[in-house]
This record gives C-alpha cells, sequence and structure tokens, in this order.
C-alpha cells in the first residue's frame, strides 16, 4: 500500500492511497467465498458452485463489497502508520476503477486537530466582584418563601380578583387549528403567565358564570399554534379560591425547620443567598479569564466539532420542547435560522475546549481515579441514586472517558483561575 499525505490546512489532511494488484486478488477471494457460502445456485449445494460461476452472477455486488473492505481497512491502516487522527466522518473520492490485475487507488479527506502551542494564559488580569447581601435581599426571599407556603381556600360567593384562583373547565377553537378542551384547571387571576387579554375576562368572576370570548394572539407569541391566530374561548368557573398567606413569624420559621425563631430563619437564608452569590460571582470570574485565554489563542477550528456541537445543542431545544409537552414536528419552527443562532456559541464552545486540552497538555494535568469516583458519588447523590448504578451507565453508554475529559478541563480552568492576577472589588 502506497500513502501520500498533503495538508490542505492546518486542520484538513487528504490521503491519496494506492492498494496493489495482488492485495485486491485477495481480498476479492475473500469476497468471492463469503457469496459462494451463502449463494443459492440451481444445481450446486450451498458452497459448492464454482468460483466464475459465484463471480459471474454477482460480479457488481462483489465489487462493491471489495471497495468497500478495501477503503475502509486501508484507510484506517494509513492513518494509523502516518500518524494522525480523523475526527468526524471522512469522505472517501477519486475511487478509481478496479481493474483485474491493476493498482486500486482513492483519495480520502478528512480533518483533525489543530496542535496549538499555547501561550499567554498565566497571570491573566481580572477582578473578583465584591459580594454582599443586603436586608432587602434577604425580604424578598422571605416573601417568596411565605407566598410558596400560601393555601388556597374556597370563598362562597366571591367575585374573582387579582391574586385570585378560579377553577374551571375551558374550550378553546383556535383560527383553522384543532379544539381543545381542559377540564378543572387552575388561573391565577393577574397572572404574567396567562395569555394575553386572559386577566381582563376573568375579572369578576364567580362560581357558575360562563364566559366566553375571543384572543387575537400577536405573530410573536410563544406558543407556534396560536401565533398570530385568533382563538375563541368557553370558560365554565366552579370555584374561586383565595390565597390564604401565612403571617411571617417565630411560628412560620419552626414550621420551616429547625429553627427557634424568624431572626435565625433569616440568618439561613442570608448565609444561603451569600453562598449563591459567590458561587455566581466565581463562575463570571472564571469566565472571564477565559474569554481573555480565548482571546490570547485564536485557533483554526475544525467544522466536524462545530457541526457537532451545534447539533448536540438542537437536540437539546428538541427535548426542552418534549419535556413542556410540545411536539417538535407540529411547530413551525425556521429551523435554519435557529440553527444559525447556536453557531456562534458553539464555536465558542469548542475554541473553548480544544484552549484547555492544550493546557492540560502543556501543565501535565490528570484526573486520578479518585476525583472520578468522587464525582459520580456526587452526581449519584444529587439524581438520588446509587452511585454504582450511574457508575454502570457511564460504562454502557460508553461515556466514561467523556467524564475524565470533562473533569481535566474543569482542572484545567482551576489552575487558569489559580494563575490569574485577581484584585478584589471593594
Amino acid at each position: 500500500m502506497k500513502v501520500e499525505v498533503t495538508s490542505p490546512s492546518p486542520v484538513k489532511r487528504t490521503m491519496a492511497i494506492e492498494v496493489d494488484a495482488q492485495e485486491m486478488e485477495r481480498e476479492t477471494r475473500e469476497v468471492l467465498r463469503g457469496f459462494a457460502r451463502e449463494a443459492r445456485i440451481p444445481g450446486f449445494r450451498p458452497g459448492k458452485a464454482p468460483m466464475s460461476l459465484v463471480r459471474a452472477r454477482f460480479g457488481e455486488k462483489v465489487v462493491e463489497e471489495v471497495r468497500e473492505r478495501v477503503m475502509t481497512r486501508c484507510f484506517h491502516e494509513a492513518a494509523r502508520e502516518n500518524d494522525v487522527r480523523p475526527i468526524g466522518n471522512p469522505v472517501i473520492d477519486d475511487v478509481g476503477q478496479q481493474l483485474e490485475g491493476e493498482p486500486f487507488r482513492f483519495t480520502v479527506s478528512f480533518e483533525i486537530l489543530p496542535e496549538i502551542e499555547i501561550k499567554n494564559y498565566r497571570g491573566i488580569e481580572a477582578r473578583r466582584p465584591a459580594v454582599a447581601i443586603a436586608d432587602v435581599d434577604v425580604d424578598a426571599a422571605l416573601e417568596e418563601l411565605r407566598q410558596s407556603r400560601s393555601q388556597l381556600i374556597t370563598e362562597e360567593g366571591r367575585a374573582a380578583s387579582t391574586g385570585d384562583v378560579i377553577v374551571c373547565d375551558m374550550r378553546g377553537a383556535p383560527e383553522g387549528g384543532e379544539p381543545f378542551e381542559r377540564e378543572r384547571i387552575f388561573l391565577e387571576v393577574g397572572s404574567a403567565q396567562n395569555p394575553p387579554g386572559f386577566n381582563d375576562k376573568l375579572e369578576g368572576a364567580t362560581a357558575g358564570s360562563e364566559l366566553a370570548f375571543s384572543i387575537d394572539y400577536p405573530e410573536e407569541f410563544e406558543n407556534p399554534d396560536l401565533a398570530g391566530k385568533s382563538t375563541g374561548y368557553e370558560i365554565t368557573v366552579h370555584e374561586v379560591k383565595i390565597r390564604q398567606v401565612p403571617e411571617l413569624d417565630d411560628e412560620f420559621a419552626k414550621d420551616l425547620g429547625d429553627f427557634e425563631d424568624l431572626a435565625a430563619l433569616r440568618e439561613r437564608i442570608r448565609e444561603d443567598l451569600l453562598a449563591r452569590r459567590r458561587h455566581e460571582a466565581e463562575k463570571e470570574l472564571r469566565d472571564k479569564i477565559l474569554d481573555k485565554v480565548l482571546i490570547e489563542n485564536p485557533v483554526l477550528l475544525p467544522e466536524a466539532l462545530v457541526e457537532d456541537e451545534i447539533r448536540h445543542r438542537l437536540e437539546e431545544v428538541v427535548r426542552r420542547m418534549m419535556r413542556q409537552g410540545i411536539d417538535p414536528q407540529k411547530v413551525e419552527l425556521d429551523w435554519k435560522k435557529l440553527r444559525d443562532q447556536q453557531e456562534e456559541p458553539a464555536r465558542k464552545s469548542v475554541h473553548a475546549r480544544m484552549v484547555l486540552d492544550a493546557i492540560a497538555k502543556a501543565e501535565s494535568i490528570e484526573v486520578e481515579r479518585a476525583e472520578v469516583n468522587e464525582r459520580i458519588e456526587r452526581d449519584a447523590r444529587a439524581m438520588g441514586e446509587p452511585p454504582e448504578k450511574l457508575r454502570q451507565h457511564l460504562k454502557k453508554q460508553g461515556t466514561m472517558e467523556a467524564l475524565k475529559t470533562q473533569l481535566v478541563r474543569e482542572k484545567s480552568l482551576d489552575l487558569l483561575t489559580a494563575v490569574a492576577n485577581i484584585q478584589t472589588e471593594e
């Protein structure tokens, strides 16, 4: 086998491969024997038909399979012998004719990871934002907690007003769409989550009310089944409920857990808010440091990796829609526009991974088995399942190496932060 490797760019390689006639003949005989074992030719028992007859009967199929087997095997052998690691799907072109007694030639094009000589990643100038929690932040968190502990109480004869909740049956007839019905649903009067125009129609409703109205939805409405259309609604109100909110006192604090009084609850909330703000500030700091390192280290990105990242992002969009009960196949989305919106963040993500990998190589960063086990145990606790179950799942899915790679990248980012020149804001 003869191989000629050319480099159209730092991330592209082309291999012109020539396979000698003897190798092609050996492969052809092997393929013919396989066809002979399976062939059903009248007058001959399976596997007993002459090779010449098998060749005459299955000639084109034999040639096609010989090419596929030779090109696949020789490509991998050539890549290994020339110490190149293809990424993505290789493109085979310039396939020559397979003539008896003549060499077989073909060309393969593919992408590789570029060599990155990482630079200017130590001593990055950055500022850590000051973190503080004001009393107003604690008050807001307490009020949110208080509202979450409220109860809905039915009040006979009440006319619904902002903040009340009505229990109702709803029937809708979208313009040009399929009618739908919902039974005993809860609608909060005045909620920003309600469709536009709904709150005005719900004001003043009482148990037994029959409401009928139409809503003209704007073109940019989030539900594509309703966007730009008029929808008629019929609502039967069964109950009007008021929201009973507990008093913000020591008893409220004791009901929530091991708190002596409201002051103890306020202190715990302050500590939790402070921890969250510090975590957010640290993440923001690390992101800014990494952004500066990316600017110092521009990289020509393999398009195969970019496209793969875009595909993963679009798949996540589809999964998110399905979790929300939206059928992606029935949504009129501009998928090309959505794909284009994902390209820039996808390129940045690929760039960051490549730079972090280069830092790991330069600094000889590795991950120990104990660190992998610690992450698996931590993730398992968060998921509420045994660590061994998660470990077996990772092995079955073949993602254990991906987890190790992710941990190495996290350690590279830890290093960037550790060697940065960070000033803390007052």
